[in-house]
């Protein structure tokens, strides 16, 4: 039934019939005691002179459109017998107190008794609003108090919204009835009413008028307290079981502390209603965080502190509040005031001075909230003394690191060309031996020759990751001949491919790449190497097809495969799948590596397929590029 209880009462039929007459001409006739009119003798719970036209006199409980319901036009007035709601039509304006007298048709919409205003008439004296009654939600769930002011003290067992507004279920937390009353505020006053700062459980005090809205005969299931202002809405001297539970943790860890809350939350109650709700849960939030944070009004001045930032400045809450937050947070200020950092999402980094003179690091972040329909500043200071400090210390092993490895490449730079000079004059002479000498020094020769070659390559290994890491790798684009370069690899290995292996090329002659040539020839050099070694006996093969986007180059091999545990590791630096004095197989561990990084430094992806014992597939898609500056990658 309240899902929609708070649009239907907003569509009930109250269109008004009143024409507009001025205050000092209306002739409204003999005042009726309100309960007269209310009056249902013959207990059919409609009133007996419904439709009758009556005149009734009281003080107004509610201003017009106060109340929490969706109509603009409805007040509530109260005489010493009973009170009813009213439609009033324009007229005179009528405040909360006033003496009013109201001619209508007495009326019933939902179950609710009220008046079908015709013309009013403001009375001139002291304004005196009644005083509310107290009730339990048992006596309050009934007709007798229907139309007056009344306030109830209960327990909050339920919270939700519908399409009308947002409700709040109420009962007696002792009583073992059903019945219940249901505290309602449309939609057009969520502003001023804010049911969310209460919880299930809670104990709360609502001081309001009581109205009616049910939908089927005999209207007595649905009966609901209309507040008028913020104030009518309140914490009872009860607490909830969270709040409960929190205080038995809180005891158990140490009295003290239990006590300075409570103390806080008692003091801050005094001095206004309305915020110490609200600061009473930020309350509970606060005091576990060791992040300083305090709330101030626009201008400046201090309503509160969390013990955090007490102990930071070295002052109590009390010497605190009411300070303006310039003279105590260093961003703070307009002028006069240190220089600071600050960084994109608002926070400032600042010194914060202790009252001994000491200063603390600190990050200080400024936000706004709403509390109560009021703007609330929220400042959060925290102590990043150990966070700069770590950051300083990455910083400097970030610096150490990157020196030490500007070091290595340079030293391998240039120790490049000490080790390329001797290596080249020992397989020059080594080649003239094999040309010129006889058995077994043409052996030897061709050993020499093949050992300075292997050393040539892995020296060519180490500086290409020398370079890698360095990022200094140069990108030189050309039109490039795809099969020229095919060649040119395998023509350096020809006297490592035995008899036993059949070398397969599909490679069109026309197929071309704008690409780096000499990282094309790098990257075909090792897959290529790498199927030939891996490959006693049976099939190399190499072929290109062109793409959308440039071209797709497959090596593959019949050789010993690729483990699926060892997959992950493939391409990092200096992993083998065979280690160790016993590996079968010669090699540093970072053609693959290497391999990789160029394809990427050349916008494109490589991709593996192996099975252990059957061979490898090494997929690389190329692309066409544009002129590229000197590039600079991250060893992975």
């Amino acid at each position: 039934m309240l899902g929609i209880a708070g649009v239907l009462l907003a569509l009930a039929p109250l269109e008004s019939t009143a024409r507009s007459i001025a205050a000092d001409t209306l002739q409204l006739g003999r005042a009726e005691s309100i309960t007269d009119v209310r009056r249902d003798a013959d207990g059919d719970m409609r009133p007996d002179r419904e439709g009758d036209t009556v005149t009734v006199a009281g003080r107004a409980t509610a201003a017009r459109g106060r109340l929490t319901v969706p109509m603009t036009d409805l007040i509530v007035l109260q005489d010493r017998t009973a009170g009813i709601h009213a439609l009033l039509p324009d007229g005179p304006t009528l405040q909360r107190g006033d003496s009013v007298r109201v001619r209508g048709v007495i009326d019933q919409a939902y179950g609710l008794t009220q008046l079908q205003g015709l013309d009013y008439r403001v009375v001139d004296g002291p304004s005196q609003v009644p005083t509310p009654v107290p009730l339990t939600v048992t006596a309050a769930a009934a007709e007798r108090y229907e139309g007056q002011l009344v306030r109830v003290r209960a327990c909050l067992v339920t919270k939700g919204s519908n399409e009308g507004g947002d409700y709040a279920y109420l009962v007696d937390r002792e009583s073992e009835t059903s019945a219940r009353l249901v505290a309602f505020v449309a939609n057009r006053h969520l502003g001023r009413f804010q049911l969310d700062r209460f919880e299930k459980g809670d104990e709360v005090e609502v001081t309001g008028v009581l109205g009616q809205h049910d939908f089927d005969a005999p209207y007595t299931s649905y009966y609901q307290i209309e507040p008028r202002t913020q104030d009518d809405l309140a914490l009872s001297g009860g607490m909830s079981p969270v709040v409960r539970m929190a205080l038995y943790v809180l005891a158990g860890g140490g009295l003290i502390a239990l006590v300075a809350v409570f103390m806080l939350r008692t003091a801050v109650r005094r001095r206004t209603q309305e915020l110490a709700e609200s600061r009473a849960r930020f309350q509970r939030l606060a005091e576990v965080t060791t992040e300083g944070i305090a709330l101030h009004e626009a201008d400046g001045e201090i309503i509160d502190v969390n013990a955090a930032l007490a102990d930071m400045v070295g002052m109590g809450r009390e010497d605190l509040i009411g300070r303006n937050v310039a003279r105590v947070l260093p961003d703070k200020g307009a002028a006069g005031t240190q220089d600071t950092d600050s960084d994109a999402d608002g926070a400032t980094e600042a010194e914060l001075v202790h009252e001994n003179g000491q200063t603390t690091l600190v990050e200080i972040e400024d936000r706004t909230a709403t509390a109560e329909g009021e703007v609330v500043h929220v400042c959060a200071v925290r102590d990043i003394t150990k966070r700069k400090e770590w950051e300083t210390e990455i910083l400097r092993a970030k610096e150490e690191a990157e020196q030490m490895s500007k070091l290595k490449s340079n030293l391998l730079s240039n120790m490049s060309h000490e080790f390329r000079t001797p290596i080249t004059s020992i397989t020059g002479y080594a080649e003239l031996i094999m040309k010129e000498a006889d058995e077994p020094h043409q052996t030897f020769a061709s050993r020499i020759c093949e050992s300075g070659k292997r050393l040539s390559e892995t020296l060519q290994l180490v500086l290409d990751m020398s370079q890698i890491e360095a990022g200094t790798i140069s990108v030189s684009v050309q039109e490039v001949t795809v099969a020229d370069v095919i060649q040119e690899v395998l023509n350096w290995h020809d006297q490592k491919i035995g008899d036993a292996i059949t070398v397969d090329v599909d490679v069109p002659e026309t197929c071309t790449l704008r690409t780096d040539r000499s990282l094309l020839y790098r990257i075909l050099n090792n897959l290529i190497q790498n199927a030939i070694k891996f490959t006693d006996e049976g099939r190399v093969g190499v072929e290109t097809t062109p793409t959308d986007s440039g071209i797709r180059m497959v090596v593959q091999d019949t050789g010993v495969g690729i483990a699926p545990e060892f997959r992950p590791d493939l391409f990092e630096p200096f992993k083998q799948e065979s280690e160790g004095w016993t590996r079968e197989f010669e090699g540093t561990g970072l053609g693959l590596t290497l391999t990789k990084h160029m394809v990427q430094l050349l916008e494109g992806s490589i991709e593996v397929e192996s099975t252990k014992g059957e061979g490898s597939v090494f997929t690389v898609d190329l692309p066409d590029i544009e002129e590229m500056p000197t590039s600079r990658v991250e060893a992975s």
